[in-house]
């Protein structure tokens, strides 16, 4: 594979790394996006969620807070599977988290019922075609 091969995959996600398998992992971590959304809930990440799944801009969650929120063997969880190290992967969890749940709630709020696999699966899905 070669360098430009390399570039086009990362930016589609589909290289080890990219936003869609960053989401993949952590969704996969927790069992779901409705447990994940819950821990970031109940994990000191309130405020920040309430704007991504709101309509406004959506505000940034650095990397300590998502390993805060989330938990150090999460990180640890999602970097080993991408392998990729600890400090990388919680960057681009708290870069992809936003923009991720932001797309999933469209109408800025959690849709009744909650967010579907199906919903998730084609966004990353999305993500990974660009």
């Amino acid at each position: 594979m070669g360098i430009l091969d390399k570039l086009t995959g990362l930016l589609r996600g589909t290289q080890k790394g990219g936003i869609a398998s960053v989401v993949e992992a952590l969704i996969d971590q927790f069992g779901g996006i409705q447990p994940l959304l819950e821990k970031l809930q109940n994990s000191g990440l309130a405020d920040q969620l309430s704007t991504w799944v709101g309509t406004g801009e959506n505000s940034p969650a650095s990397p300590a807070k998502i390993e805060d929120a989330l938990g150090s063997d999460a990180i640890s969880g999602v970097a080993q599977k991408l392998g990729i190290d600890k400090k990388e992967a919680a960057a681009k969890i708290s870069m992809a988290l936003p923009k991720v749940i932001d797309r999933l709630t469209p109408a800025g709020k959690l849709p009744e019922g909650g967010i579907s696999m199906d919903a998730v699966a084609n966004l990353l899905g999305g993500l990974r075609d660009r």
